[in-house]
């Protein structure tokens, strides 16, 4: 047994690194979810995965919702990080959609699981529900309407976009991105980006963006005043 003072160094010792041992529990925390079969999370099962005692969850976090509202306060500056080459960009606002879509979806592919988690167990927690849906939706949505707004004073987009609009976008997007990377299989990701792009380039703008994956075609290759030859290439004019 250890004398009093070597008790109280070490119990000093442990009251100095309270980061480490919550940033551990928020670790295993997401291995957890990562886990397809690692089943409910309960803080017994959680703590199991730790070097910490059940007790200690308590130090740091209320509940399992609580550690949660935690995990998803340190995913918000990297939700809204995503989209800035859309939201904030001033270019061709297809390209900048694409590029958009890119980029949430790799978050997405690394975080995916664990926003899923989250939102599933908004269902029993109003309070962890609200905050998702604040961070995963409406502050999107309320930046998707500012550039809209940009752009219509450019004449870029019709002024017929419901106010709903934007909205309406991301909470598709945020529903799709959790059935297609928040669920075991995951999707194709660059399947997800072009769906993506489709769906927000045809509903704001009108427009279908190209297929990386598909040729130009015979028409599309040839310049103006150009003839194609039978073999599809193209002649230069004879002079």
């Amino acid at each position: 047994m250890p004398r009093a003072g070597e008790f109280a160094r070490i119990t000093r010792r442990r009251r100095r690194q309270p980061v480490e041992a919550e940033r551990e529990i928020l670790r295993a925390a997401a291995e957890m979810i990562g886990t397809a079969a690692s089943g409910p999370m309960t803080v017994a099962a959680l703590m199991s995965r730790t070097g910490l005692g059940r007790s200690a969850f308590y130090a740091y976090f209320r509940d399992i919702p609580d550690l949660l509202r935690r995990m998803l306060h340190e995913l918000e500056g990297e939700l809204s990080a995503t989209s800035a080459a859309w939201f904030d960009g001033n270019g061709d606002p297809v390209e900048d959609c694409l590029r958009s879509a890119r980029t949430l979806v790799d978050v997405h592919l690394r975080q995916g699981l664990v926003l899923s988690a989250i939102a599933d167990a908004g269902a029993g927690d109003p309070d962890l529900a609200a905050r998702y849906r604040q961070v995963a939706v409406d502050g999107f949505a309320d930046a998707v309407a500012e550039r809209l707004g940009r752009e219509h004073v450019r004449g870029g987009v019709a002024a017929g976009h419901h106010p709903q609009s934007a909205r309406a976008l991301m909470a598709m997007t945020d529903a799709y991105l959790r059935e297609t990377l928040g669920r075991h299989p995951r999707a194709d990701p660059a399947l997800v980006v072009r769906t993506l792009t489709l769906i927000w380039s045809q509903t704001l703008y009108g427009r279908t963006p190209p297929d990386p994956h598909e040729p130009p075609s015979t028409a599309e290759a040839v310049k103006p005043g150009v003839p194609a030859a039978r073999d599809g290439r193209s002649e230069a004019p004879a002079r």
